[in-house]
């Protein structure tokens, strides 16, 4: 994107629309039905891991973990001025989470979160793993980056984006799931697809998602007449591993 303020403020708007489905991981065959954004409880939930550390007589508990998880988002730049704006990538670091697989598989449950405050922005070792430039200046990374959790995602006050699934249904390797999401102060359901398999004995999801903004009921940010915007496809690249609690 444009250099400095334009920039910022245009992956800033951005994001805000891709990063509720980030964690879900979902290797989608079919559009998600029915997503609803109402606001959230004054409070974020609590998170239940002690619920997850009493269930392991309900079936097999898995923790996420981190080191064999990558999630990018890639926001691609769009429009007559395309050349002069960059592509960006928003990673998202350390992220926690836990899995409950059960018999029948409707018992099943699971809760993902990440910090706010850990997304990564243009990180150059995300650039060279989607294929782009060097991107933007160091200045305006960090300008992006700032104006992205103080401003949009107001970190300070809703520091934690937390995703709850219920509701399993499988078919071999495909499965669904209702979906809540909060997200700074507003909360989001839908019922979702993705695919899961085992991998040396553990799940592991990964695929990549290509959601529309539009979709989720967010214009996707434009200036100059439009001669220079946010495409509305966002791609979502993903790998979600779990390990024996």
């Amino acid at each position: 994107m444009p250099r400095g303020r334009l920039s910022r403020r245009r992956l800033a708007l951005a994001v805000l629309a891709v990063l509720i489905l980030a964690v879900l991981g979902s290797a989608c065959q079919s559009r998600p039905g029915g997503s609803v954004a109402t606001p959230a409880a004054a409070t974020q939930r609590t998170w239940p891991d002690h619920d997850y550390a009493a269930a392991v007589n309900d079936g097999a508990v898995y923790r996420l973990d981190p080191r064999g998880t990558q999630v990018d988002i890639l926001v691609r730049r769009d429009g007559p001025l395309a050349r002069f704006g960059h592509d960006h990538v928003i990673s998202v670091r350390e992220p926690q989470g836990f899995l409950l697989l059960a018999e029948p598989a409707s018992g099943s449950r699971a809760d993902l979160r990440f910090a706010v405050q850990e997304l990564g922005v243009d990180e150059p070792a995300a650039r060279q793993r989607r294929g782009l430039d060097a991107g933007p200046d160091a200045a305006a990374v960090a300008g992006t980056r700032e104006n992205l959790l103080q401003h949009v995602l107001d970190a300070a006050r809703w520091p934690w984006v937390t995703v709850s699934l219920s509701a399993f249904s499988r078919q071999g390797e495909h499965w669904s799931a209702d979906v809540v999401i909060d997200i700074n102060g507003q909360r989001y359901s839908s019922r979702q697809p993705f695919r899961m398999r085992p991998v040396e004995a553990v799940p592991v999801v990964e695929g990549t998602l290509v959601l529309r903004q539009s979709e989720l009921g967010v214009q996707p940010f434009s200036a100059l007449g439009g001669g220079l915007r946010v495409a509305d496809p966002l791609e979502i690249h993903f790998r979600l591993q779990g390990s024996p609690r």
